[in-house]
């Protein structure tokens, strides 16, 4: 049970940054595409550590976000997507921290941010909410059985 509830922390703050990129994309003019982008690979990226988290594993200080999701690929297979979109919201955390950055983050970039970052979100919410309750299904069986 401590592993659910330290993971839905992770959760929660994964949501957190995810609705703090869907504000500032909404309601700031010109848009903060920088902001919005990295706040979206920070919800990514908090939402597969999730899953690590519940399974007891040690979550590692990456931010890359395609190897996030091979270590969580044998968890929940359906977390995986294309390589070219894990290296674009990697690339969000890197060049996004830097005023120099030569990638300026576009509009087009903040709709692919957000539908993957809240795509992710919702598997891995689906994840955590089924695995708990497999848990609660096999402790009462436990339960039953004694």
């Amino acid at each position: 049970m401590a592993h659910f509830e330290n993971a839905k922390k992770w959760l929660d703050r994964a949501k957190s940054d995810y609705a703090d990129a869907l504000v500032l994309d909404k309601h700031t003019w010109p848009k903060s595409t920088e902001t919005i982008c990295y706040l979206c690979q920070q919800a990514t990226e908090k939402a597969l550590k999730t899953i690590l988290v519940y399974n007891g594993d040690e979550v590692p200080k990456i931010h890359n976000i395609r190897d996030l999701m091979n270590l969580c690929v044998k968890y929940e297979p359906t977390v995986k997507v294309e390589t070219r979109i894990s290296m674009k919201l990697t690339d969000f955390a890197i060049a996004s921290r830097y005023p120099d950055n030569l990638n300026e983050w576009t509009e087009e970039d903040t709709k692919l941010g957000l539908k993957y970052s809240n795509h992710t979100i919702d598997i891995v919410s689906a994840y955590l909410e089924k695995a708990e309750k497999e848990t609660e299904d096999q402790e009462q069986t436990s339960e039953a059985l004694e």
